[in-house]
């Protein structure tokens, strides 16, 4: 561990130390990413787990199934079959938002929560003028951000499923008795989900890595791309520390561009040239 901090704090401003980095071989820059984004994938399933485990096991005990009841309407029974839908209503039926989704809405042009019309094809007129959240139609199940974005979901490849209150309260049942089992569950998922966008980084760090590359080379210092893809896995940590401490702090519309631009101020200290200002060039015997 604490050799992990000190290699961070040479990240963020060590010209002799990212010297050393491009002569070292891949395996150090690589296992050090894997070791400084593992722990940061605990930190984060961590505070998932503290923050929002608590929250989410007395929502499913607790307020599940009430809301379950006052949102669902209790009449309405919805069958999709081999990628059709139907319902036992008369339709179109409308399921105006209440309380506290209408409260969400407000601002918007959304007044309904859903509307099921499985005799009509989708139209996108028809669409607007239900002023719905969702719609469901025969072979679809059609959505609009808040936006304005239409997303369409065909049933094609949907499991055959009978939805009612009751299915929906046999459903929040057994969540309820299987807590044991989806909590830690999740918790796990949560680690692989985070973990996964970390090593998913190394993709874009190839075009960020063009930045030292270009950099050198306008500076005239002889660097590869290889060792400019190295100075980058080392140069990129800080951002991503910022990034997950505004996320767990509750800052959750951190911009995606923060590492990027933390990363820059990051590649353009090291390049500063003070007492050494051929620092990155091979030394000649």
């Amino acid at each position: 561990m604490k050799n992990i901090f000190e290699t961070f704090k040479k990240s963020l401003y060590g010209p002799e130390f990212y010297h050393g980095v491009i002569e070292a071989p891949f395996k150090s820059a690589f296992r050090n990413y894997l070791k400084v984004t593992l722990l940061l994938s605990v930190f984060m399933t961590v505070m998932f787990a503290v923050v929002l485990v608590p929250q989410g096991i007395r929502f499913v005990k607790e307020e599940a199934p009430a809301l379950v009841k006052k949102y669902y309407p209790a009449e309405l029974v919805i069958t999709v079959n081999k990628g059709e839908a139907s319902s036992n209503v008369t339709e179109p039926y409308i399921v105006p938002a209440q309380g506290g989704v209408r409260d969400v809405l407000q601002g918007t042009t959304t007044e309904n929560l859903f509307v099921i019309d499985t005799k009509n094809e989708f139209n996108k007129k028809t669409f607007e003028d239900y002023k719905t959240f969702a719609l469901l139609t025969k072979n679809e199940i059609v959505t609009q951000s808040h936006k304005g974005q239409i997303s369409i979901q065909d049933l094609a490849g949907t499991p055959d499923v009978v939805v009612s209150e009751e299915t929906l309260l046999v459903w929040v049942e057994k969540v309820r008795t299987s807590l044991g089992v989806f909590v830690p569950a999740g918790i796990a998922l949560v680690f692989v989900v985070v973990m996964l966008g970390f090593l998913l980084y190394l993709v874009p760090l190839l075009l960020f890595a063009l930045i030292p590359f270009f950099l050198a080379w306008i500076k005239k210092i002889p660097l590869t791309y290889g060792g400019a893809y190295k100075m980058s896995m080392y140069a990129v940590i800080p951002g991503l520390v910022l990034k997950t401490l505004l996320n767990v702090s509750g800052f959750f519309f951190v911009p995606s561009y923060l590492s990027l631009l933390v990363f820059m101020l990051v590649i353009f200290l090291n390049f500063r040239e003070k007492e050494q200002p051929n620092l990155f060039e091979n030394n000649k015997k």
